[in-house]
């Protein structure tokens, strides 16, 4: 059975629906917008919360992304490290809006193609890709994914 619906079955019980538009709003205290400083632009889009840079009004049209992972239990945590990260050196990111989008995301019959998604970060070439991996990745290490708790 092709499960990719339940996302839009848990968001209303009684119709089909997109899971940014939920009844209670989509607002998640836990996922608060982080500080940003003057000059970005935050937009709200769907499941998503999108960070910019006003200079860089838009990511790159194509090139890498980076996807970091977080359970419940440490997202808020993971999304402090990335965007403060992210903020420091002006790079794009975005973030899922709540935690209920982030449990149907990490959840098994999630639709593999964004399962276990939580912030996705643009790096404008390979340099910043390799640069942002390490130095993130090293911010980030031990932080536990879905993949960890499921299998520990």
């Amino acid at each position: 059975m092709d499960k990719r619906y339940e996302l839009y079955c848990a968001t209303n019980p009684l119709f089909y629906d997109s899971p940014g538009r939920r009844a209670d709003g989509g607002r998640d205290p836990a996922f608060a917008s982080p500080r940003l400083p003057k000059g970005w632009d935050q937009v709200v889009k769907d499941e998503w919360t999108v960070c910019v840079p006003a200079e860089n009004a838009s990511p790159p049209r194509q090139g890498w992304k980076i996807h970091v992972s977080a359970c419940l239990d440490n997202a808020e945590d993971v999304l402090a490290i990335a965007s403060d990260y992210c903020v420091d050196r002006g790079v794009s990111f975005k973030f899922l809006r709540t935690r209920f989008i982030l449990h149907m995301r990490n959840a098994k019959y999630a639709p593999r193609g964004g399962s276990g998604k939580f912030i996705t970060i643009y790096p404008a070439d390979d340099a910043e890709l390799e640069v942002i991996l390490t130095e993130l990745g090293g911010r980030l290490a031990g932080q536990p994914g879905p993949y960890d708790v499921v299998h520990d």
